[in-house]
């Protein structure tokens, strides 16, 4: 392979190290049947995202409580449409949808989808509520090496797939509070002006 020219050695290398047909197994963990498999995943992932401290969560909100009735508000920022769009703008393409069954295709084009958006968007800062949808993702296993056993539980990683209202949502929030979001400093992934060098 190190006598070839560029063109030749990259199709000389994905011809040998990369499969475009990794067929699903159908044995996991020593389970056969989909619906075992399905569940094998399930119980997997959800052990991995329990919090590690139940009580969290209603400490949070007791805090945030706290905070809320001691310290006025202020005024809350409006989410203009030129915002949106921007957020909209930068959705990427041919990616997996939601729960919901839209793709991020379905949101660029029309314009009045952006007004409306707006009315949403500004009603939930108003209101202080997110709709449940909001909060729900599809987890979708992912085989982290193609060579390895993928009968084994261990050979795989989740991603969780937003709907596309929601990515929205996110991006006009991280666009309007940025300046008061902070990422601890041990954090790399993720970051815009962070770069990572690997030896």
């Amino acid at each position: 392979m190190c006598n070839k020219d560029s063109i030749s050695f990259w199709k000389a290398w994905r011809k040998r190290y990369c499969s475009h047909s990794i067929k699903p197994t159908g044995t996991l963990n020593g389970h056969v049947v989909d619906d075992n498999i399905c569940q094998v995943f399930t119980y997997h992932f959800k052990s991995l995202y329990e919090p590690n401290t139940p009580w969290a969560d209603s400490d949070f909100q007791k805090t945030t409580e706290e905070l809320l009735q001691c310290n006025s508000v202020g005024s809350i920022p409006f989410i203009d449409i030129a915002t949106i769009n921007v957020c909209i703008s930068s959705l990427k393409y041919r990616k997996m949808h939601g729960h919901d069954g839209i793709s991020n295709e379905h949101i660029h084009s029309p314009p009045v989808l952006s007004v409306h958006l707006s009315l949403h968007f500004n009603s939930f800062l108003r209101h202080g509520f997110v709709p449940s949808d909001y909060c729900l993702g599809v987890i979708l296993s992912l085989l982290k090496n193609k060579h390895g056993d993928a009968s084994k539980l261990d050979m795989y990683r989740g991603i969780t797939v937003s709907c596309s209202f929601s990515k929205v949502f996110e991006s006009v929030l991280s666009s309007v509070f940025d300046q008061w979001l902070t990422v601890d400093d041990l954090q790399y992934g993720f970051k815009n002006t962070a770069v990572v060098v690997m030896h």
